[in-house]
C-alpha cells in the first residue's frame, strides 16, 4: 500500500513526493515478530520518477518491547543489589585488616553497610586477632543478597516476559 503524506501539485515542473507504505504479508496482516515500515522519497519531474532516499524502518512487536522492559528492570535489580555487596565486601575487608575507625572513609563504609548487616549479625561468632575480626555477618549478607537479587530478577521474567511461541503451541 502507497499512501502519498503531501499533496500533489500538478502544476509544478518538479514535484517532490513523500510516499509511506507498510509492507505485509500475503494475507494482509503485519508480520507476527515487527512491522515493516517502508519510506520512500521520489520526484517526479520531465524525465519521469526518481527514487531520491528510501528507508527501511523495522518497529519492534510487542513481545519484544516487553522484553527489553524485564531486561532493563533486571539491570537495575543487579546495580542495586551489586552495590550493597560491594558495601558488605568493604565492610567485609576494612575489618579484616583492621582499619583505623578515625578514618571518614571507613566510618562512611561502616554506616552505609550497617543496616544491610544487622539482620544477620549474631548467626556466626566474629574472632578477632590483633584488631582484625573475621565478621561472618558481612559474607552471609553477600551470599543472601545475591541470592535475592537472583530470584527478584527470575520473578520479574515470570511475570512480564512475553511467553515463548514454543511454550504457547504445546499447551
Amino acid at each position: 500500500m502507497t499512501e502519498p503524506e503531501y499533496p500533489r501539485e500538478t502544476d509544478a515542473p518538479n514535484r517532490r513526493d513523500i510516499y509511506h507504505e507498510r509492507v505485509v504479508d500475503a494475507t494482509g496482516a503485519p508480520p507476527a515478530d515487527a512491522t515493516r515500515d517502508v519510506y520512500h522519497e521520489r520526484v517526479s519531474g520531465p524525465t519521469g520518477n526518481e527514487e531520491v532516499r528510501s528507508e527501511f524502518v523495522s518497529v519492534p512487536s510487542e513481545g519484544t518491547r516487553r522484553g527489553m522492559a524485564v531486561t532493563r528492570i533486571n539491570q537495575i535489580l543487579y546495580f542495586v543489589f551489586g552495590i550493597i555487596n560491594v558495601l558488605l565486601a568493604m565492610r567485609f575487608v576494612l575489618l579484616l585488616l583492621g582499619a583505623s575507625q578515625a578514618s571518614s572513609f571507613v566510618n562512611l563504609i561502616y554506616g552505609l553497610s550497617r543496616p544491610f548487616v544487622l539482620p544477620f549479625q549474631g548467626i556466626f561468632g566474629e574472632p578477632t586477632f590483633n584488631g582484625s575480626v573475621i565478621e561472618w555477618a558481612s559474607l552471609v549478607g553477600i551470599i543472601i543478597y545475591a541470592l535475592v537479587a537472583y530470584g527478584l530478577t527470575r520473578l520479574v521474567a515470570l511475570i512480564y516476559a512475553p511467553a515463548s511461541p514454543t511454550i504457547a503451541r504445546d499447551r
